[in-house]
């Protein structure tokens, strides 16, 4: 961002700060409703809700310039944990392989609270370390601590049983923990599945948590208040162990480690830089299952000592960034008066504000709605887009409403980890997560054709300020509108496949008979592929085909399961891999775990052609390409 760029942000945000303060005075003292007042006064408290997180989000996100990368140093002792429970024996074997590819020295561990004898076996035949617990008490945050108890690494690279590391995790982490203060270094979580409910379907490369990853923690690093996340990481063993472990008073336990580290004077880095892929929720269960443990463990926090506004040993901007952290599931709250009160008004007449007339208050309000959505776009640096965080606001509502009010209830928090794999059963899951959501839609439906009636005829009431009640409708609708295309969004998408597609474009060559002929990939998972524009038919069901992965490490097995016929005269052929050998698998997984997503966010990388004359594999540098021979 240039510097006259950054200096007009700043300028925009100070001022929308100052007319907004100048708004909730204007509203606090001229605006009440005395004949509404309690709606009036809840109305007046959601905006000033949105002051404090104007204000908030702002001090986070005024500076999001990113350190200084330092180098690495040599001979760092690293442990490589990786907690894992009950996730799909795939889902870790892709893991495993990703660490097994990590190029500085270090010892991978599984910790395996699921105590399972798969995963013991997998662990073996990788090369990993095996650990397990006789009991899984206090879930994740127990089982990083037992495992502290019995290794030795001063270094501990933390990564859940999904997110698969790049060869240079660590070369590029290692390096800031050459000053002793450093705790931990966190990085963003990215995640390969594009197709999830927390992926935008207008922007695949768009997901609800990039805001966080790539404005929100930046900013919070160079106030010295970002905090760890749990995974991917990097943690100095001497720190946790000053605080007596990874906490277990709380279901967020990465975010309640933060704040006592922080309190004990040590600081947590944040490296704005892609380094490991994981599995996004696909499903909106696995989505509300997530986000609704992240709002309990929140709130748990907020009720405890270890509060942050109060916590001894932080610097004012620690309290406030951390409060944020808290603060922002109580927006809940802030989104259902706002759904209510335009309807509020619809169905009885009441106005939650009080005017000389509707005009006042237009030139009142425009202007604070317009500046503080400009302002919030502009320090979003991109990832800040409007329609698609209003939706999620939709869609998280219920939960984080649910969590605030499980807290105050005598049933126990329990961690429940966040589903990696999706079944069909969970698109009706989906529609019973989203009963609520379909009712408020159904109620704001209702209310705008009882007010639209009532604005042309006056048949059971009639609006004393007719401007109010147009503005209600409209407002009523965006909130419907929203709504819909949310509800839409997660009820339009697919749950029918256990292994992750990606969707890429490779260049591609089929030898048969010594002739060579030109097709494309144009998706590959972990149990296949399928080759798109084939012009010619020699192609037959169950036909058997060796395939040669880009980077020439294996040859891979397959056999054809489907040969679909296209309008324009060419096929798409379906390739299922056959059974494989422990090499070819770990070849399969590097390839596709690692360097095709990393190939996905732009990183270019140097592999060879698997492609030759006769047919062999390999031979000359190049990018992507697939060698497909016929057997």
């Amino acid at each position: 961002m240039s510097l006259l760029k950054k200096g007009t942000i700043r300028a925009l945000v100070v001022a929308t700060g100052l007319f907004n303060v100048y708004y909730i005075w204007w509203r606090s003292a001229f605006t009440l409703n005395e004949a509404a007042i309690i709606f009036s006064v809840i109305f007046l408290i959601a905006e000033i809700h949105g002051l404090i997180n104007f204000y908030l989000f702002s001090m986070m996100t005024w500076n999001t310039q990113p350190r200084k990368r330092p180098a690495p140093f040599e001979g760092a002792n690293v442990d490589v944990f990786v907690p894992t429970y009950n996730e799909d024996i795939k889902v870790l074997e892709a893991t495993l392989v990703g660490c097994k590819g990590i190029r500085y020295p270090h010892t991978t561990y599984v910790l395996d609270d699921g105590n399972r004898p798969e995963v013991k076996a997998l662990a073996q035949r990788i090369g990993c370390e095996y650990l397990y617990r006789t009991e899984n008490k206090h879930a994740k945050a127990g089982n990083i601590n037992e495992a502290l108890r019995k290794t030795k690494g001063e270094f501990v690279v933390v990564l859940d049983a999904d997110m698969v590391p790049q060869p240079d995790f660590i070369d590029k982490t290692i390096g800031y923990f050459e000053d002793p203060k450093v705790a931990i270094v966190q990085l963003p979580q990215e995640f390969y599945n594009l197709d999830s409910v927390q992926h935008s379907k207008t922007s695949y490369q768009w997901h609800e948590q990039q805001l966080f990853y790539h404005v929100i923690q930046p900013g919070k690093d160079r106030i010295n208040a970002a905090f760890w996340c749990g995974s991917p990481s990097i943690i100095r063993r001497d720190a946790l162990e000053d605080i007596g472990g990874v906490a277990t008073q709380s279901v967020t336990e990465d975010f309640l480690t933060s704040i006592r580290l922080n309190a004990k004077g040590w600081q947590i880095r944040y490296h704005d830089e892609v380094l490991a892929y994981g599995i996004a929720p696909q499903s909106l269960n696995a989505f509300n299952v997530q986000r609704l443990r992240w709002a309990q463990g929140s709130m748990k926090i907020f009720f405890s000592s270890d509060n942050p506004l109060f916590k001894r040993g932080l610097t004012i901007r620690q309290r406030l960034s951390h409060f944020a952290a808290i603060f922002t599931y109580f927006d809940a709250y802030q989104k259902l008066i706002f759904i209510l009160a335009p309807l509020v008004l619809l169905v009885t007449g009441m106005m939650p504000v009080k005017v000389t007339s509707g005009y006042e208050f237009l030139l009142h309000w425009v202007p604070y709605i317009l500046l503080t959505t400009l302002s919030i776009k502009l320090l979003g640096r991109g990832y800040f887009k409007i329609f698609a965080v209003e939706q999620y606001n939709m869609l998280k509502m219920v939960t984080f409403i649910k969590a605030s009010l499980t807290f105050f209830l005598p049933k126990r928090n329990i961690f429940r980890v966040t589903p990696k794999t999706v079944e069909k059963s969970l698109k009706k899951q989906d529609r019973r997560e989203l009963k609520i959501q379909i009712v408020i839609l159904a109620v704001i439906a209702l209310c705008v054709i009882y007010a639209a009636v009532n604005t042309a005829w006056g048949i059971v009431l009639t609006y004393s300020n007719i401007l109010g009640a147009w503005v209600a409708m409209f407002w009523a609708c965006f909130n419907g509108f929203v709504l819909f295309f949310a509800l839409r969004s997660v009820l339009k998408r697919m749950y029918d496949r256990q292994d992750y597609r990606f969707p890429v474009k490779m260049r591609s060559q089929l030898y048969i008979g010594g002739a060579a002929y030109s097709l494309t990939v144009s998706d590959i998972s972990s149990g296949g592929l399928k080759l798109s524009g084939i012009k010619t038919n020699f192609f037959e069901k169950e036909k058997r085909a060796d395939l040669c992965l880009p980077d020439g490490s294996t040859i891979i097995p397959g056999t054809v399961v489907y040969n679909k016929k296209e309008k324009d005269g060419t096929s798409n052929v379906g390739i299922r891999f056959l059974d494989l050998s422990a090499e070819q698998k770990e070849n399969l997984y590097s390839f596709i775990y690692v360097k095709i997503p990393r190939k996905m966010q732009g990183v270019n990388l140097t592999e060879k052609s698997p492609v030759a004359e006769n047919g062999s594999c390999p031979i000359e540098e190049s990018e992507f390409q697939f060698s497909v021979i016929d057997s």
